[in-house]
């Protein structure tokens, strides 16, 4: 059942709020020329938060506006919530996220900067609302050093202390490692691409370390809502659900490139995914990662649970989804209990490279009273099924094309085997229909 739509919390804000970081010295400086310049914007950026006061916002228009600092400094570019940097509780908006950019200088050296977060909202600070919308946040990591070999990295957004962070219309590209390191403070993502993010962490590591572009703690009461959004190559996943037992819900959304899956899942109460196109493996992500034997993180699965770290097993809820071009399996239970439920799911071309079913348990996982309407299986390299101990029942199960036939399916009961039968077509979003500027920032999260 569709929940009741609810306003966002900037919907009454206008277009320029917040105070004008050129009003305190920052220049468009696209060709990013020098560190004097970097530094000349950050201190704007600085000044214009101090001006703004605790829970106010900061405007930056249009133009590219490069930051950084000279020297040892291995704290994040922008800390708020501190004395001296930013008051607590900022938010960040722009004139849109083709217009307005702010971006991390190329001119530094690892060595003595190798931490390049660009916002940090510090632990042990209540920030209250925050939002930011209308920005393009460039990492620009494809121009930055090796900040792993020097013990470093950055984020775009790492978030601490208590508050409501909301994400609309913001294209975040291109950071060392997580994009958005979200916790319990994290609350929607509307109408935002995330790209190139995680690239450099996998790549300076020899393939030790890949990051994703949401890692999220949501917890019981503050559930987390990704929405028409567009998400492009990382090393990771698209969603890292880390700890708590929180409702996380992904609705509305296509992703692509992701060198991990789509969703690890080592927590969360409820996984909510409708209306979502996911597909694993591309072209343009194996461009982006180095090739490392032993450490392909070039589109490995859909959904994994591999550790628990809440109290609560989590429920996995799939309607009208599809997943595609895998170079492993597609789900996977490998630690406790986990549950599937929904309807309309299509899943193709798995086990491109590695692993011999397609939905599998292992170790001490299964998963728990499975409950699907249709399922379709098709084009993969491998059984459908290699389950142990698993159960429930899946109501019609299409399938042809796939190596190896049904597999193992425990206790798992399939009313109707439509062997032979064409896959289904699940409702799910065209790229160009979701991501930046598909809408205002007064839509309504639904």
């Amino acid at each position: 059942m569709e929940e009741t739509p609810e306003a966002k919390p900037d919907q009454e804000r206008t277009e320029t709020s917040g105070e004008n970081i050129r009003a305190h010295g920052a220049k468009p400086n696209p060709d990013d020329p020098s560190i004097e310049a970097a530094e000349r914007n950050l201190n704007a950026l600085q000044a214009a938060a101090q001006a703004a006061g605790a829970h106010g916002s900061i405007y930056v228009p249009e133009g590219t506006y490069y930051i950084g600092r000279r020297g040892a400094q291995y704290e994040p570019f922008n800390r708020i919530g501190v004395d001296g940097d930013m008051p607590p509780g900022i938010s960040i908006c722009g004139a849109g996220p083709e217009a307005s950019e702010l971006a991390i200088t190329e001119r530094l050296q690892a060595g003595s900067h190798p931490v390049q977060t660009g916002f940090r909202y510090m632990d042990d600070v209540d920030h209250g609302t925050v939002v930011v919308r209308d920005i393009r946040l460039n990492g620009n990591y494809e121009n930055l050093p090796d900040l792993r070999g020097a013990g470093g990295g950055s984020r775009c957004i790492k978030v601490g202390g208590d508050g409501d962070l909301h994400l609309s219309n913001a294209h975040i590209r291109g950071w060392y490692q997580e994009a958005i390191l979200g916790r319990d403070v994290l609350r929607t993502v509307n109408r935002c691409t995330f790209e190139d993010n995680a690239i450099a962490d996998h790549n300076y590591s020899d393939g030790g370390h890949v990051g994703h572009h949401i890692t999220t703690h949501a917890s019981k009461g503050n559930p987390l809502k990704v929405t028409n959004s567009r998400f492009i190559d990382c090393s990771g996943s698209a969603i890292d659900v880390r700890f708590n037992a929180g409702k996380i819900s992904v609705r509305n959304c296509y992703v692509t490139g992701t060198g991990a899956n789509f969703c690890k899942l080592s927590a969360a109460s409820l996984l909510d995914v409708r209306r979502v196109f996911h597909r694993a493996n591309t072209p343009s992500l194996e461009a982006k990662l180095d090739d490392i034997p032993g450490h392909e993180f070039d589109g490995r699965q859909f959904i994994q649970r591999i550790a628990s770290r809440a109290d609560t097993p989590p429920t996995v809820r799939l309607n009208d989804v599809v997943t595609t071009n895998m170079t492993d399996y597609a789900l996977q239970c490998r630690i406790d209990e986990m549950t599937i439920e929904g309807d309309m799911i299509a899943i193709t071309k798995t086990n491109i490279r590695e692993d011999d079913e397609v939905i599998r348990d292992r170790d001490s996982g299964w998963f728990s009273d499975i409950d699907i309407g249709r399922l379709s299986v098709h084009e993969c390299n491998g059984k459908v099924f290699d389950l142990n101990s698993s159960n429930g029942t899946i109501r019609t199960l299409a399938r042809n094309n796939n190596q190896g036939g049904l597999g193992n399916t425990a206790d798992l009961t399939v009313e109707t085997d439509a062997k032979g039968q064409a896959p289904f077509e699940p409702s799910v979003p065209s790229p160009s229909a979701v991501g930046i500027n598909t809408a205002s920032h007064s839509v309504v999260w639904r």
